[in-house]
C-alpha cells in the first residue's frame, strides 16, 4: 500500500489528479486479489509448472527504444520460445489465464495501452510486450513507477531511483523476491505454451547483470545499442504521449517539474548505457553470455544479423521462418519512417549527448550521423 500512496501524492502534488487514481487503484487492487487466488490454485490444478525448467533463457536487454521491441517480436517467430502478452502479465497465473482468455482481451478499453500512440508503439492487450510490465502490475515499483510518475518528484541517483531500478541498495531478499516472482510466471508461460525456452524483453535487467549471471548462469543475453542521439529522445517522447494521452500532462504541470523530470530521464538514459559499457568493458559478461546487436544492423542487414543471434541463442528455425526474415528485410530496403524524435524537443542537443556519451561510438562501432 505505501508504494501506491507514494505514487498517489505524485499524481496529487505534480498533476493535480487527487479523485481519478482511485478507479485505476481499484482495478489493480482487484487484478491483485484474482491474480493472487489464481496463482495459488496453480498448485492444485496444474502443480506440474514448479517442475518446469529455466534452460539457457534468453533475454533481451538495453535501452527503450533501442529496438528491442522489434527484435523481440521477431525472434520469438523461431520457434519453442514463450513471450508474455500484455494481458498475460496482468494474471499469470494458467488458471486465470484459462478462466480469463475469452474475455480479459476484449477489454482494450480499460487496457493501460490505450494510452500508447500507435504509429510509435503499436501495443494492445494481445500484444506481445516487456517483461517488465509484469512487476509494475505487481508491486507499483522499479522503473515503469519511477519513470513516469515518481521522476516527476525525485533526483536520478537518488537512494529511491537506484533502488526502483535494482543498481544498488538492494537486499538480498528484495533480490530473491525479485527472481522468485518472474521465475513463477516464466515456469507458467513455458508449461502452459508448451514451449522449451523463456524468451523476455526487459530494460530492468541491463542494471541487474550481477544479478542475473548469478540466477541464470546459462542465459543468453542480447543486447541491443543504438545512437543515443536517436534513442533518448525517442524514449522521452513514448513516455511523454502515453502521459499526455492519459493525464494531459503538459498543460497540468509546472515548469519547474517538467525540467525535473526531462533532465531525471536523461540522466537515468545515459547511466543505464553507462552502466553496460563499464560491465562489458571490464569483462564482467562472459563471452558466452553475450551477444551485443547494432540497431543499424537490424535495420540494414537483417538476415545475417538474425543468423548470428539464432546460432548465438541456439535456435534451429524453421524455413517458414527464414522466409519471414527475407519477407521483413525486404520490406525494411524500401521503408522510410514518418517519425522523428529531436533531442530538442527536450532541451537537449545532439552536441551534448555525444560529449556525455562519448565512449558508445567506440565501443560499439556506431556510427554518429543521427541528429
Amino acid at each position: 500500500m505505501g508504494r501506491y500512496l507514494r505514487v498517489y501524492r505524485v499524481l496529487g502534488q505534480t498533476f493535480g489528479l487527487w479523485f481519478r487514481p482511485f478507479g485505476a487503484f481499484t482495478l489493480l487492487q482487484l487484478r491483485q486479489l484474482v491474480s493472487a487466488i489464481t496463482l495459488g490454485l496453480d498448485h492444485l490444478c496444474y502443480p506440474r509448472h514448479r517442475n518446469q525448467a529455466i534452460d539457457r533463457p534468453i533475454f533481451i536487454i538495453g535501452n527503450p527504444r533501442s529496438g528491442t521491441t522489434f527484435l523481440h517480436r521477431l525472434l520469438l517467430g523461431a520457434g519453442d520460445m514463450a513471450a508474455f502478452e500484455l494481458w498475460e502479465m496482468l494474471f499469470p497465473a494458467i488458471t486465470a489465464r484459462k478462466l480469463l482468455g475469452g474475455i480479459v482481451p476484449r477489454l482494450d478499453k480499460l487496457s493501460p495501452a490505450r494510452y500508447h500512440p500507435s504509429d510509435v508503439h503499436e501495443t494492445s492487450l494481445r500484444g506481445i510486450e516487456t517483461d517488465d510490465v509484469a512487476w509494475f502490475f505487481r508491486t507499483m515499483d522499479g522503473p515503469f513507477a519511477w519513470a513516469y510518475f515518481l521522476a516527476w518528484q525525485d533526483k536520478w541517483g537518488s537512494e529511491l531511483s537506484r533502488r526502483e531500478f535494482g543498481i544498488d541498495g538492494v537486499t538480498p531478499h528484495e533480490e530473491e523476491r525479485f527472481f522468485d516472482y518472474y521465475d513463477a510466471c516464466w515456469r507458467r508461460n513455458l508449461t502452459l505454451k508448451g514451449a522449451g525456452r523463456v524468451l523476455a524483453k526487459t530494460s530492468m535487467l541491463t542494471m541487474r547483470l550481477d544479478a542475473v549471471l548469478r540466477r541464470y548462469p546459462d542465459c543468453k543475453l542480447v543486447y541491443v545499442i543504438r545512437d543515443p542521439v536517436e534513442v533518448i529522445p525517442s524514449g522521452m517522447s513514448l513516455l511523454a504521449s502515453v502521459l499526455e494521452n492519459g493525464y494531459d500532462v503538459w498543460n497540468r504541470t509546472k515548469e519547474a517539474d517538467q525540467r525535473r523530470w526531462v533532465e531525471n530521464l536523461y540522466q537515468a538514459s545515459c547511466d543505464m548505457l553507462r552502466h553496460f559499457h563499464e560491465a562489458h568493458a571490464a569483462g564482467k559478461i562472459p563471452e558466452r553470455n553475450l551477444c551485443i546487436v547494432r540497431y543499424e544492423d537490424l535495420i540494414h542487414d537483417l538476415e545475417s544479423t538474425m543468423d548470428r543471434i539464432l546460432d548465438f541463442v541456439e535456435i534451429k528455425p524453421s524455413e517458414e521462418f527464414l522466409d519471414e526474415v527475407r519477407e521483413q528485410a525486404a520490406r525494411q530496403r524500401s521503408y522510410s519512417s514518418k517519425h522523428g524524435h529531436s533531442p530538442s524537443q527536450f532541451g537537449l542537443t545532439p552536441e551534448r549527448i555525444r560529449a556525455d556519451l562519448g565512449f558508445v561510438y567506440p565501443a560499439f562501432g556506431l556510427s554518429d550521423r543521427a541528429g
